[in-house]
């Protein structure tokens, strides 16, 4: 009986190792998989909130984020192309329309163009519709609705049980530190934190986004040179959480410190005596073979224009806001509308066309480009997760 633990400890451990090298690759089915396995080898032998589960929850719930996304039709790590979704969706259009022309010479059809046009005509509605159901403007097929619902179910299923691994390792990484305090264990709080703002900027529960993410950045600053990418990286993704819920001022500030920081990250490589000392160069050196720094610097390079395009865009909406108030304001005079109701019109429209300049203009992330889905119901956001794990 003595030898069962071990022999199920070395299989957890392998399990794990396998996982995560799936989900380096993106594979994210593959690695769900192994880490689901392991995930349940441990609980059974240390319990569901066992200080050896931690790892393995904390990379499964990655695993099934990553899966939510790409079940969903959401791109996620800045896949090359990810930005011609748009390109696409036209090509598509377009070679429908072909067919249905095609179909309707054939058939000797005079309104062959008239399928054409309802298309175009029902674009809007039904990215409302999307809006309020769960999968991103664009994913959708023809005549395959019911298998689409499926998907959008399994998407959702996987978004629920990524918050709760997520959750159950926040939770027992929060005991870490209570206990020992030591670096590694906040370390692992703060990313624990920042996977968890990114599930509820998936279930676009922004508000929840910003705090889980500006916990995780109270953590970094502790923990982390002010040069820091993995800093920039949050201020980033808190800004991404503020533009979506159209607090246009707040992801200014957000974007504007995370391009600072990598500005400041790149004198700093630039410089040979201070690159030579400086800790995150060790580190990414010893863990990495394929690491050097002029592949740091011109990556931080080509990341730069993406945040300042990206601030340009904040601004333009914050300024064409402030336009359709003071539009609103004008037609209050005389016979107008009401203030109110004006300002709730313009706050909406204003609204609108961040959503639609988000979808036109995807966000290039540091490291994760994730746009709007359909949402979820409110109580599925909002509830709690189950005790027992779910495989």
């Amino acid at each position: 009986m003595a030898e069962v633990p071990e022999v199920t400890t070395s299989s957890a451990t392998e399990l794990l190792a396998t996982g995560r090298r799936h989900l380096a690759v993106r594979d994210y089915t593959a690695a769900a998989e192994s880490l689901s396995l392991a995930c349940e080898q441990l609980a059974q032998e240390y319990g569901e909130q066992g200080d050896q589960c931690a790892e393995a929850y904390f990379w499964y719930g990655k695993a099934l984020l990553g899966l939510s996304r790409e079940e969903s039709g959401v791109l996620g790590d800045a896949v090359p192309g990810a930005n011609t979704e748009d390109g696409d969706n036209e090509e598509q259009e377009d070679e429908n329309g072909e067919t249905e022309a095609e179909k309707a010479e054939e058939n000797g059809d005079t309104e062959k163009n008239e399928p054409e046009s309802t298309t175009k005509e029902d674009e809007p509605g039904s990215s409302t519709a999307e809006a309020q159901s769960s999968v991103e403007p664009g994913t959708t097929t023809n005549g395959d609705e019911g298998g689409d619902e499926e998907e959008n179910q399994d998407g959702e299923d996987n978004l629920q049980l990524a918050w709760e691994m997520l959750e159950l390792a926040r939770i027992i990484f929060d005991s870490r530190v209570t206990k020992c305090g030591d670096a590694a264990a906040r370390a692992q709080l703060a990313d624990a934190h920042l996977a968890l703002g990114e599930v509820a900027l998936e279930s676009e529960t922004y508000d929840k986004a910003v705090l889980d993410m500006q916990r995780c950045l109270e953590i970094q600053k502790e923990l982390y040179r002010s040069d820091d990418r993995r800093i920039a990286e949050t201020h980033y993704q808190i800004g991404l959480a503020n533009y979506l819920a159209s607090n246009f001022e707040e992801a200014i500030t957000h974007f504007k410190n995370a391009a600072n920081i990598l500005e400041s990250r790149i004198k700093t490589l630039e410089n040979p005596a201070a690159a030579s000392e400086d800790v995150t160069v060790k580190k990414y050196s010893s863990a990495d073979p394929h690491y050097s720094i002029e592949g740091e610097i011109k990556e931080l390079k080509d990341l730069l224009p993406q945040i300042q395009e990206k601030i340009q865009d904040m601004m333009d909406y914050k300024a064409e806001t402030i336009k359709r108030v003071r539009e609103a304001l004008g037609a209050t005079n005389g016979d107008g509308p009401s203030l109110s109701s004006s300002s709730s019109s313009s706050h909406s429209n204003g609204a609108g066309a961040s959503s639609s300049s988000s979808s036109a203009k995807p966000a290039a992330d540091i490291s994760h480009l994730i746009k709007r889905k359909r949402k979820s119901s409110e109580n599925d956001a909002e509830s709690s997760a189950p005790k027992r794990i779910n495989t």
